[in-house]
């Protein structure tokens, strides 16, 4: 299942009057990399109670945009938390759920989420739910989880959206239903969630929840590859190997059992390795030359641009 998931990506930048040069400054900085200056200009703000440049200097250290410091994070996130900032309590109760910076403390980590979550924040929603589907800070609990990742695929959250999937699938917290594993399945995925993708490629080529349909197999399959997913890699040409839901094409397949070959590891790996060989050993000379620049136009393009 899913774990939390930090919040900050971004910083935010404030625009009252008296701030607005010094975070016009902060911000052409932050766009051009150079985060200690950003750091720099935020601090004065900070100390002087902006939340924030509060928020924004913890995320910093939190992020690794400046030399990582969960010490600093977790001392920033708190002042910018007891202001109310609900980034700040999502990162802080992530900060208590792994002890980074703080003392472990899985209550005070869903004291914080529940506070965010007062305020809608679908990923404190998240964290909510799978810290009762795990059993951290409170008893297990699969109704309770299931009600959260609903509120947070609601509000939606691709994450909560495959982990409601999920449980619709096991049938923990839910009735067994594998057309509305199906539906979430698709939520997320749509939404870019690569697991999800994964799973709703499996599900459209065993007819798991929906009319089995190739196509649709290969269409997920191939968002999932390309975004990195060794046994989506893999299926992907599988099914290029044998013809299904597309025309037989023995270069893409090769392409990318090879890439799943890099992208696995152990057993699966090797399994990935050998089929691109017997698929090679197939390959007439001009189809492995066309395996060869198809396969330079995927590498210069991190295998988004193959198909």
């Amino acid at each position: 299942m899913m774990k939390p998931i930090l919040v900050a990506a971004l910083l935010l930048f404030a625009s009252q009057p008296a701030f607005a040069a010094a975070y016009d400054d902060a911000f052409a900085a932050y766009q051009k990399g150079d985060y200690q200056t950003a750091l720099k200009l935020m601090k004065p703000l900070a100390d002087a109670g902006n939340v924030n440049a509060q928020y924004n200097i913890g995320a910093m250290y939190n992020e690794s945009l400046v030399k990582q410091d969960y010490n600093e994070a977790a001392k920033w996130f708190q002042k910018a938390a007891a202001q109310g900032n609900v980034f700040a309590q999502v990162d802080l109760g992530v900060l208590y759920e792994y002890g980074r910076g703080v003392t472990k403390d899985y209550k005070e980590a869903l004291r914080l989420f529940r506070l965010a979550s007062e305020k809608k924040n679908p990923t404190a929603e998240l964290n909510i739910g799978s810290m009762y589907e795990r059993g951290l800070g409170v008893p297990q609990d699969y109704k309770e989880a299931a009600k959260w990742y609903r509120l947070s695929a609601d509000h939606g959250n691709a994450d909560a959206q495959y982990d409601l999937a999920l449980l619709y699938i096991a049938g923990r917290g839910l009735p067994k239903d594998e057309k509305q594993a199906a539906v979430w399945y698709r939520k997320a995925a749509d939404a870019g969630n690569q697991s999800a993708q994964l799973n709703l490629g499996a599900a459209y080529y065993s007819g798991q929840g929906v009319a089995k349909d190739p196509k649709l197999a290969l269409k997920y399959f191939r968002m999932a590859a390309q975004s990195g997913s060794g046994r989506a890699q893999f299926n992907l040409a599988t099914l290029y190997t044998n013809g299904d839901g597309t025309a037989q094409d023995l270069s893409r397949a090769l392409i990318w059992f090879n890439a799943a070959a890099v992208t696995l590891t152990g057993n699966e790996a090797k399994i990935a390795d050998e089929n691109g060989k017997s698929v090679a050993a197939k390959m007439t000379r001009e189809q492995l030359v066309a395996a060869q620049q198809i396969g330079r136009k995927c590498q210069a393009g991190d295998y988004k641009a193959c198909d």
